[in-house]
């Protein structure tokens, strides 16, 4: 008898702030004070908005590196953050 350990394929994390967490949990940061949601067809913008992009660097590289698309646009003390991932 011929056996495989098969480990299954977790699928990607549905938010930006699921793949903060950890086991699949949401974590919204302090960082991220204000928070919207833009849906179109095949694609979700995440857009948060910031006077703490320092505070921010960690997980942005974070989420950069799980496959997240990150663009960050300064004005000032202040930023918006606009997170994206195909669907």
């Amino acid at each position: 008898m011929h056996t495989q350990n098969i480990t299954p394929i977790r699928p990607a994390p549905r938010t930006p702030y699921h793949s903060l967490g950890e086991d699949a949990k949401m974590r919204i940061p302090e960082w991220a004070q204000h928070r919207s949601v833009y849906r179109s067809a095949g694609r979700t913008l995440y857009v948060v908005e910031t006077d703490k992009l320092a505070a921010a660097s960690s997980d942005l590289a974070r989420l950069d590196s799980a496959g997240w698309n990150v663009a960050v646009e300064t004005a000032g003390p202040s930023a918006r953050i606009a997170l994206s991932r195909a669907a």
